[in-house]
């Protein structure tokens, strides 16, 4: 045997094909290591030598599978159209997202010592299993892969007022891709919400609790935060993200998606799931929802009953899947909102203090204050330590401003256009009022000003990016007590229609400039709640 030094980039595997070693016997010798695709530059590994016999594992026979055959090659439990078909559910959740795995969880979680039923439909097929930053293979091309037709749908060519409007449409939905990025809102914000604050601190507590959501720092952090600070930007703090660095203690997942909700679902009760199942229509009687009409991409049909639905589809499908069917509400499609969403990048002077030789990269953010309606996030990437000292860090920025929630701002079914299962089309009207592009201009005095504080020497060159791309569409089927201005009540039933419900970001008046995806688990969470006990 000998001992030799891994080069950084080597893995388990890697030596074993260099040296012509059987992993086994490298496994064998070398318990220290806990993986065979593990990054061990600089570990020292026991290299066997040809003698050494190959470990020999017993002949020992297999457990009896705890779930039925059919199932073990199925990540997560599915259920037929023709099963579900035969049902009539208490409540039906249409799409897997964010809010609709939130509303899933919760759920299954409030019900789990009940035979109440409970029913999925997510129209997309399983797509991936996790947050694609989660995969190795994945992340390395991240931004080549999410720009796949195949997997994200553009629709900003048929909505050309937002050419950046996208959709992913899959088990997970748009959290298969997200960037994590979960503040809460500005509490001024909550002065449009029918909601008392103080309860919405709770949900807040159980969604940062079951998306991990945290704050990470390294020793440089307090570096660029103090620059920020001192920079005139006090509010600065470190992003939360729902970002779990400690696998092994928390679980086994990194980057957060709603396939952990719903796989957290499980484990409380099952549930029907039904992917590739599009509803193209709410069925009512006498202002009660009974059901919901789905289709396969065969174009078969199916008539699912169910006592309470809710959609969670996305800002754009939950609106039209309401005017579609009929569903009455002057609010539904209207208040279509946005953030006003900038984009730059440049260099800091590297630290002098800095000698890690690691990889890091720090989010820090300034949130929304009263003095400015916006927030800036900032990714600051830290390389490989070289000998030029000199050599700099890359910042990435991206900052939202708030845009007004404003009537006039709406989608709506194009009577002329139809897609492949019949659904009338959508059309948008939007535009950036006066208010915003004043916003626009504070928020790109501010990036100026933020990136002269964070050590750069040349003014940055920031682009306002095109609207719709950040996927932070909020406001079609908007909270709120009054039915002229709003589409469903603070419990997200829709005014019109009982047994109907919304929990995506669609119900959302507004976020200010935060991101809204916490706040939409949060409700999402409050709604289910509510459905619980109305069923109790």
């Amino acid at each position: 045997m000998k001992i030799i030094t891994a080069f950084n980039g080597d893995t388990l595997e890697t030596i074993a094909k260099k040296y012509r070693i059987q992993i086994d016997q490298l496994i064998y010798q070398n318990p220290h290591i806990p993986g065979t695709d593990l990054n061990i530059g600089g570990h020292k590994v026991n290299i066997p030598s040809p003698t050494v016999p190959i470990r020999v594992f017993p002949n020992i026979p297999s457990c009896t599978p705890l779930l039925p055959t059919k199932l073990q090659d199925e990540f997560i439990p599915l259920a037929s159209l023709d099963k579900m078909a035969q049902i009539e559910y208490d409540v039906l959740v249409v799409g897997t997202g964010a809010g609709g795995g939130a509303a899933i969880w919760r759920l299954c979680e409030q019900l789990r010592n009940t035979d109440k039923k409970i029913g999925v439909v997510e129209a997309g097929p399983i797509l991936l299993q996790t947050h694609a930053g989660n995969l190795p293979t994945l992340a390395s091309s991240f931004n080549n892969y999410f720009l796949n037709p195949k997997i994200l749908r553009p629709i900003g060519y048929l909505l050309p007022e937002l050419p950046g409007a996208r959709e992913i449409i899959a088990l997970g939905g748009m959290t298969l891709f997200w960037g994590l990025a979960s503040p809460r809102m500005y509490d001024s914000e909550w002065n449009n919400y029918p909601i008392n604050r103080k309860e919405l601190e709770f949900y807040y507590n159980i969604a940062e609790q079951m998306m991990l959501v945290s704050k990470t720092t390294y020793p440089l952090t307090y570096t660029f935060l103090e620059r920020l600070w001192e920079g005139g930007f006090p509010e600065t703090t470190v992003t939360p993200k729902a970002l779990n660095l400690e696998p092994a203690k928390y679980g086994p997942v990194v980057n957060f998606s709603s396939i952990s909700f719903l796989a957290s679902a499980l484990m409380e009760r099952p549930f029907d799931l039904a992917i590739n199942s599009r509803a193209v229509q709410i069925l009512t009687v006498q202002e009660k929802v009974t059901g919901i009409k789905v289709m396969t991409p065969e174009k078969k049909v199916y008539e699912l009953k169910a006592k309470n639905i809710i959609l969670s589809a996305n800002a754009f499908q939950s609106p039209r899947l309401l005017l579609s069917s009929g569903i009455k509400g002057r609010a539904i499609g209207h208040y279509l909102t946005i953030h006003s969403f900038l984009r730059s990048s440049f260099q800091v002077n590297r630290p002098l203090i800095d000698t890690q030789n690691t990889l890091q990269v720090i989010h820090l953010l300034i949130p929304q204050t009263e003095s400015h309606p916006y927030q800036i996030q900032f990714d600051i990437l830290k390389g490989y330590e070289i000998l030029n000292q000199t050599a700099e860090h890359n910042v990435e920025t991206y900052a939202f401003g708030k845009v007004e929630p404003r009537y006039e701002n709406m989608l709506f079914l194009d009577p002329n256009r139809r897609d492949k299962y019949g659904v009338p089309e959508i059309q948008v009207n939007f535009a950036f009022s006066a208010k915003d592009k004043l916003i626009i201009s504070q928020l790109n005095e501010s990036i100026i000003k933020a990136a002269a504080a964070l050590g750069s020497s040349m003014q940055p060159e920031i682009c306002l990016s095109s609207p719709g791309i950040d996927f932070h569409v909020m406001g079609t089927c908007r909270m709120g007590d009054d039915p002229s201005t709003s589409t469903t009540n603070r419990f997200g039933q829709v005014h019109s229609m009982s047994g109907l419900y919304v929990a995506d970001n669609s119900i959302l008046p507004n976020t200010g400039a935060a991101n809204p995806t916490l706040t939409t688990v949060a409700l999402a969470i409050r709604t289910a709640d509510y459905i619980a006990r109305q069923l109790s």
